[in-house]
């Protein structure tokens, strides 16, 4: 491989569970319908990077077989260390390889790559941002379309009672789109910080997790219950409280990337007399119940449409430059009460 003479990266690297040190290294040189990016902002994810921070997610004792679809334990698991790792970067287009038509230098565009200074990836794989207010907020582009997916998974109706489990940003994005469509939403989370971002973009109350939720929810909707739950909390007792919390014949959407086992998940109960409906939803792939108009082109141009008009600003609480990587993971990790979304910085 042919490094470029003048560019290098400052990427953040785990090393071992919650263990991560930043590296540099030269940067290939930029080829044929290839682009240079110089990262501005990128965004930690305080659900499925968490998992892949502290070593519990599949990839680190699976691999995944193309043709089942299966996970299958390993002693060559499909992720080992060192491993950058990402997927949330607002960058600039610094330079283009030849045959590169679809973005032009000085673009700020939205790449599924790790925290890294600067990148060289294919022109196609980037998405051109829309003219932003605050160009941080394109940090979200993968959150928001998570949310949304989420939502065309619930395919809530205009009235419809929807609980929303979980209020980070998956959530607190939720209760904005839930809104727009008419949902009567009811927020779900033990950091009261949060709760208040929730009430201001519309949740018409709040509670802080446990047992009683169920009991509230049915006082508010006359003993129906809930008629959609969506849980993005993380926790596997709030998968079993949403089962609970929804009416009969209801609508549970499962889309944490859960970490752990599920001692405490009971399917007697309520499962068993309310007949949920529990539904995976998970950002690559559609419901099936779209049909043919519907694709991922389709969903990711309501996204950049979305990223114009929700409020994304108040969901950036804290910032850390990519050299102090390793203390901004931390941070995400211990999830202080006043942490919706870290972004990491790049500038001098």
């Amino acid at each position: 491989m042919t490094t470029h003479a003048t560019h290098l990266a400052r990427t953040a690297t785990l090393v071992a569970p919650r263990s991560l040190s930043v590296f540099e290294a030269p940067l290939p040189e930029v080829g044929p319908g290839e682009v240079l990016l110089q990262t501005r902002y990128s965004g930690i994810s305080a659900g499925t990077e968490m998992n892949v921070y502290r070593g519990l997610a599949v990839g680190w004792r699976t691999r995944r077989d193309p043709e089942s679809g299966l996970f299958e334990p390993t002693d060559h698991p499909e992720w080992t260390y060192p491993m950058a790792y990402g997927y949330a970067a607002v960058s600039v287009v610094a330079e283009l390889g030849a045959d590169v038509d679809a973005v032009r230098v000085g673009d700020l565009v939205y790449s599924y790559t790790p925290h890294t200074s600067a990148i060289v990836v294919p022109a196609t794989s980037v998405i051109r941002l829309p003219p932003l207010e605050d160009p941080r907020s394109g940090v979200f582009n993968a959150n928001i379309n998570t949310a949304y997916n989420g939502i065309l998974d619930a395919h809530p109706n205009f009235g419809d009672v929807v609980i929303v489990v979980g209020l980070g940003v998956i959530g607190l994005i939720q209760v904005q789109l839930l809104r727009r469509l008419g949902a009567r939403v009811i927020g779900v989370d033990g950091v009261a910080e949060r709760r208040a971002l929730a009430e201001r973009f519309g949740a018409e109350v709040t509670f802080e997790p446990g047992s009683h939720v169920a009991r509230e929810v049915r006082a508010l909707t006359d003993n129906r219950g809930a008629d959609i739950v969506i849980e993005v909390s993380g926790a596997s007792a709030a998968l079993n409280e949403a089962i609970r919390t929804v009416g009969f014949n209801g609508t549970v959407i499962a889309m944490s990337w859960y970490g752990g086992t599920f001692e405490n998940l009971s399917l007697s109960g309520e499962f068993h007399h309310n007949r949920p409906r529990v539904i995976s939803s998970q950002v690559a792939g559609l419901s099936p119940h779209l049909g043919p108009l519907w694709s991922l082109k389709r969903r990711q141009e309501i996204v950049l449409q979305l990223m114009q008009e929700l409020e994304l600003t108040p969901l950036i609480t804290h910032e850390r430059h990519i050299d102090e990587a390793a203390e901004a993971y931390r941070i995400v990790d211990t999830q202080p009460d006043d942490l919706v979304q870290l972004v990491l910085t790049y500038g001098n």
